[in-house]
């Protein structure tokens, strides 16, 4: 375990349970660290392995013509330059002094979007997986973020749990290696129970960890806030109706995961700045009454070619509403930093 008082305004104290950073930090990322080019700001190094996920949003369309080896190998290439540089970045931070507010949000952040990222990776490789699935991981990864930050800003504190996103990595590592062999294959798509395929089963262990540290957090917040029922609320409903509807997966899961983000953006942006706790957007929860009240009078109505369409274009002008009010958001918590604006270290940096 790992323990670090806050020092200055902005900072935390943390501790760290995790089973497996200790080993891995010494035997792996302690040595790649020197190979980092000194120049290189940690911001750009944040954003530049996220970045290495967006492949597999892309190739999750491409998934059927690239074959089930290709596929995990690209999203097992992609999850180690993402996990390496996730913690580089905050090495080179450090080293070179240039630890920020802005530097925290980028870290963080891009975090919650490369935890959907994989999610959807995850549920794209088999080919046979349930939908419902996707927005399962999807809606309780984003709620774990939300809570853990929403902890943070007003207890000044993080805690990493024993079983946490080093770990889940871990598994998805050896998942991912295990499919490029078809016997291996064979076994993760034999029946586990109910037509339940035994690739769910990665699936039960990351949604338990989920689940545990948002029991665990809960407990220590002892009353739930208002603003986070609602955001958690208004995922689940939200998710439900895109299976309901069986939107393309793709299309929901973007949805979905705007929705989320605005709201942790919004949640680390009041931790950083010490603004009082903040309340998500509320067009996202209007929007989703109204598409399962759309649906339901349609389902009641005789069929009607016209009606059918109402929903789509709630559907639509709900992603535009979500794609602009994310990057207003995103733009806003951005430019108040803009002193953090390192993009290339110029002091030389400590090797440790």
């Amino acid at each position: 375990m790992t323990t670090e008082p806050a020092a200055k305004p902005g900072a935390y104290r943390f501790t760290d349970h995790s089973v497996l950073r200790p080993w891995v930090t010494r035997v792996w990322f302690a040595r790649l660290f020197p190979l980092l080019p000194r120049w290189l700001a940690a911001n750009l190094v944040t954003l530049m392995s996220t970045g290495t996920l967006v492949a597999i949003v892309g190739a999750s369309l491409a998934a059927d013509w690239m074959g089930p080896v290709y596929f995990a190998l690209l999203q097992l290439g992609a999850l180690q330059l993402y996990v390496a540089g996730d913690h580089l970045d905050g090495m080179q931070a450090v080293a070179s002094g240039t630890t920020s507010p802005l530097g925290d949000f980028l870290d963080h952040h891009c975090d919650l979007w490369a935890g959907c990222v994989l999610c959807l990776g995850f549920w794209s490789l088999p080919r046979n997986a349930p939908l419902w699935e996707l927005y399962l991981l999807t809606v309780l990864l984003i709620t774990g973020f939300a809570i853990t930050y929403l902890e943070r800003a007003e207890r000044k504190a993080l805690h990493f749990t024993a079983w946490g996103t080093l770990e889940a990595i871990a598994i998805l590592t050896a998942f991912y290696l295990s499919w490029c062999f078809a016997p291996a294959r064979a076994w993760w798509n034999g029946e586990l129970f109910g037509g339940v395929a035994r690739h769910f089963l990665p699936a039960v262990a990351g949604m338990a960890m989920a689940i545990g540290a948002i029991l665990i957090i809960g407990r220590r917040l002892r009353v739930v806030p208002a603003p986070l029922i609602l955001s958690t609320t208004t995922l689940v409903a939200l998710a439900a109706w895109c299976v309901r509807a069986e939107l393309p997966p793709l299309w929901g899961w973007l949805v979905v995961a705007l929705t989320g983000a605005d709201y942790v953006a919004l949640v680390m942006q009041a931790h950083t700045t010490a603004r009082a706790r903040p309340w998500p957007d509320f067009v996202p929860p209007v929007a989703t009454a109204a598409l399962w009240a759309v649906s339901a009078v349609i389902s009641a109505a005789p069929a009607n070619p016209n009606a059918a369409t109402a929903p789509r274009a709630l559907l639509i002008s709900l992603t535009i509403w979500l794609l602009v009010r994310y990057a207003v958001t995103l733009t806003r918590t951005i430019s108040g930093w803009r002193r953090h604006w390192v993009w290339k270290n110029e002091a030389p940096v400590a090797v440790p």
